[in-house]
């Protein structure tokens, strides 16, 4: 079993859990080491094993270079794209495992979760917090990147520590009961919430899903997502973000019809 470890060259040797999955990371990033510090476990046998090489962090380097128009130098811009790397590779990898990475955030209540997802700038951040507001015993699973671990029986929300700028993550595993698909409306008195259908709600759901490149493995992701019918509802929420939409929701799946 290799330890937790800052070697004399400054390479950081860790091994974390993630949905239930044994990842061991090498990297030269100290700002990435204590991100995961929240899920660091020690175990015989590693799952996955990622770390970014020279090379790969060069190329990605020249890259973000040409897009910018100017040179990378400092070091946090040199650290985010080994962070970059190490995070495609193991959510790359976490789909072989039946565990998929998604856009949205997952607030947990009374031992089942559910997730907000919509593209960026619908109000997804804005929600969690009425969320949180209204609903003090509750939590958040994750406010950005939650990792949904497939099971034979149950659909499962898992933290990670990509998180978004609000640092919102815990590390735990909760049945997923929900996904709101948001869409904003310009009137509160417009809000409303419809129970779908998974082919309804598959386009969104593949849009806010990671996709590794390839045919191959984007069909692994809807095959996944396919595993989703019958084990997570799905609503389309049309709403403004106010306390009285929070209440649509959360009346939706806890309030007994």
């Amino acid at each position: 079993m290799k330890q937790q470890t800052i070697s004399a060259d400054h390479v950081y040797y860790f091994q974390m859990k993630l949905a239930g999955v044994n990842i061991e990371v090498e990297c030269k990033n100290g700002r990435e080491y204590s991100k995961c510090k929240p899920y660091l476990a020690s175990f015989e046998t590693p799952e996955i094993v990622v770390g970014a090489s020279e090379e790969e962090i060069i190329e990605r380097q020249k890259t973000r270079e040409q897009m910018l128009g100017r040179p990378i130098s400092e070091a946090d811009e040199v650290e985010g794209i080994e962070s970059q790397i190490i995070y495609e590779k193991i959510v790359g990898q976490m789909i072989q495992h039946k565990i998929l990475l998604m856009h949205g955030s997952v607030v947990a209540l009374e031992n089942c979760a559910c997730m907000f997802t919509a593209p960026s700038g619908v109000g997804k951040t804005t929600r969690t917090r009425l969320w949180l507001q209204e609903y003090p015993s509750s939590f958040v699973v994750n406010g950005d990147k939650p990792l949904i671990r497939v099971d034979e029986n149950e659909v499962i929300a898992c933290g990670t520590p990509w998180c978004g700028k609000e640092g919102w993550n815990k590390n735990v595993m909760i049945p997923l009961q929900a996904i709101f698909l948001l869409e904003r409306v310009d009137n509160d008195r417009d809000s409303s919430i419809k129970e779908v259908s998974f082919t309804e709600a598959l386009p969104m759901l593949l849009s806010q899903t990671y996709c590794p490149s390839g045919l191959g493995k984007i069909c692994n992701v809807v095959r996944l997502l396919r595993d989703f019918d019958g084990k997570v509802k799905f609503y389309l929420f049309r709403s403004t973000p106010t306390l009285d939409s929070i209440r649509l929701a959360h009346d939706a799946i806890y309030v007994k019809q």
